[in-house]
């Protein structure tokens, strides 16, 4: 009798941590990458492949160089970013990370093929 509720009991744990994993939403741990088109204090125009998206910075957003902290300061226009965070109901990102110096495609792509020899 014990070995059959502490099997209901496990597998309804497992359906329940599986129920949340699924609820997950990865749209808000993948980065969106792009050029600065513009930068201010509050925030950035990200230029991407579908258009230009305006992300916001608020006092949690982290800014990281080279897997080291950076500021705000360190955004140029013209410099290519991903920018992790969550898109807003306006269509805006706000922005919990800003990885600053992101290569650029074929860059990377040359990267991995040099790695390989």
């Amino acid at each position: 009798m014990k070995r059959r509720l502490t099997l209901a009991v496990a597998a309804a744990a497992l359906l329940l941590g599986t129920a949340q994993l699924s609820a997950h939403d990865d749209k808000i741990h993948k980065a969106t990458i792009g050029e600065v088109a513009a930068a201010t204090a509050d925030g950035l125009d990200l230029k991407t492949k579908t258009g230009i998206v305006k992300v916001k910075y608020s006092s949690k957003t982290k800014f990281e160089l080279n897997e080291k902290h950076a500021t705000k300061a360190g955004v140029r226009i013209g410099e290519r970013v991903g920018v992790i965070g969550t898109k807003l109901p306006t269509g805006e990102i706000m922005a919990n990370e800003v990885i600053l110096g992101v290569p650029a495609p074929a860059a990377a792509a040359q990267k991995k093929e040099s790695h390989k020899h």
